[in-house]
């Protein structure tokens, strides 16, 4: 369950600015970078917001609530059940003459009436921190974290925009519906040399750890860098490269992945953009793996399997696309990524590929909408398992009641597939409560 709200104003996007003078710093300085996270972090609105609390309380009913267990006859248990949830959380947003503060923060509690091993609690904390060190030097740094103990966790799909889970690594995709840890901070140094030519250097750290003794964490560290040249007004072109180390829990050795590619960007008109990032990974995985034994050698050494140190490299694509479109009250976004991932807790070094369109409308009189959909799929690079798909869809609506006060309604549905197993998982939520806000602007909920 995640909260949002659209801002009803116009996003700004920019990639760095030029000068110190404020008049200026206001300016168009080009499309947005997508390997640099410009405009996909937060949706900057283009005039000062002060920090908004807002509290929510409501019911929902949960279908297909799944526990990191299996029963004697070797199935996986799903329970449906009727809810009550309360959040509460801050977001907002801040510019100054040489800073911007970007911010969102929400907490949340859920509680099953005949299910009551999945009463969990879900924290979400997301910001960027952006300042202008001297006249051609940028200085940005990026903080996520949180909690969650639904499988599938919408952060960065309740419309508005707050995060992007492909840059910041925040797991999504998990089968099971157990506690789930993660934390992923990042800085980046933009030195804009001139009007057209500029360099940007970033390192990040995330890490991610499950509570369930059966489920695999993951640490990733990395690097990158890139060179971006304006050619006109609305396109900009460059170079990047980055690097990346993926370490396991109980597993032993890791993944490097070093990739190289081209960015683009360009403006098409007054409100539509596209960014993009082309090229590929080379992935160096270490570990090992249990095989099984001869039955003849099994008897003699009284074991049935042993342990195999495995080496693989793969050369796979590094492909990230954004098609954005801003209206005065709405915002509208398709993206698709396929790259390297550190898996979901089952699936480890995989090739990730996901598609989706998130949308938010914030301009018809007392209400509010927001919706999305994504595929997402993983293809393991070390381990033997099939590949696993993922299908993820939702709508949310919030009306106004009464001055601060506004009533919402949602649902969401997901299904996936494990690889050529029977293993599969349908989970869905239907939701709906109370907000109260000083904006005036109806929260749209999960």
């Amino acid at each position: 369950m995640g909260n949002g709200r659209g801002s009803g104003q116009e996003p700004q996007t920019t990639s760095t600015p030029a000068t110190t003078d404020s008049s200026q710093q206001s300016e168009y300085s080009g499309p947005s970078i997508l390997s640099r996270g410009a405009g996909s972090i937060f949706r900057a609105p283009t005039q000062p917001i002060k920090f908004q609390p807002f509290l929510s309380v409501g019911v929902s009913y949960d279908a297909g609530l799944t526990a990191v267990t299996v029963l004697p006859d070797g199935t996986v248990p799903s329970r449906n059940s009727v809810g009550a949830y309360a959040s509460f959380g801050v977001t907002g947003y801040q510019k100054w003459r040489r800073a911007s503060l970007s911010s969102a923060y929400s907490a949340s509690y859920s509680h099953y009436n005949s299910q009551s091993y999945f009463n969990s609690g879900q924290q979400n904390l997301a910001f960027v921190y952006s300042r202008q060190l001297s006249r051609h030097s940028t200085f940005s740094f990026r903080e996520s974290a949180g909690l969650f103990s639904r499988g599938f966790y919408n952060y960065g799909y309740d419309g508005s925009g707050s995060l992007d889970p492909n840059f910041a690594n925040t797991p999504r995709t998990d089968i099971f519906d157990g506690q789930t840890y993660f934390l992923s901070t990042a800085g980046d140094l933009t030195i804009q040399k001139s009007s057209r030519l500029s360099f940007n250097t970033g390192v990040q750290n995330s890490v991610v750890r499950r509570r369930s003794s059966a489920l695999f964490g993951a640490t990733i560290i990395g690097a990158r860098g890139d060179v971006a040249y304006r050619l006109t007004r609305n396109t900009t072109t460059g170079f990047q490269y980055n690097y990346s180390r993926f370490f396991f829990t109980k597993a032993f050795g890791g993944t490097d992945v070093h990739s190289v590619g081209l960015v683009h960007s360009m403006r098409l008109g007054r409100r539509w953009e596209i960014s993009g990032n082309f090229g590929v990974s080379f992935v160096e995985t270490q570990g090992l793996r249990r095989v099984n034994i001869d039955p003849v050698i099994a008897a003699l050494l009284g074991q049935s399997y042993g342990i195999e140190a495995i080496y693989r490299r793969n050369l796979t694509p590094a492909i990230g696309a954004r098609l954005s479109r801003g209206f005065r009250h709405a915002h509208l976004d398709f993206d698709y990524h396929d790259g390297v991932s550190s898996g979901n807790g089952v699936y480890l070094t995989s090739r990730f590929q996901s598609a989706g369109v998130n949308y938010s409308y914030s301009g018809f009189g007392k209400w509010t909408i927001s919706s999305h959909g994504h595929y997402n799929s993983y293809s393991s690079l070390a381990q033997t398992i099939g590949k696993f798909n993922s299908f993820t869809g939702g709508i949310s609506t919030g009306r106004q009641l009464v001055r601060h006060v506004s009533w919402n309604v949602g649902a969401d549905a997901h299904r996936f597939d494990v690889g050529n197993s029977q293993f599969g998982r349908t989970y869905w939520r239907i939701n709906s409560g109370l907000s109260f806000s000083p904006s005036e602007i109806p929260l749209a909920i999960w």
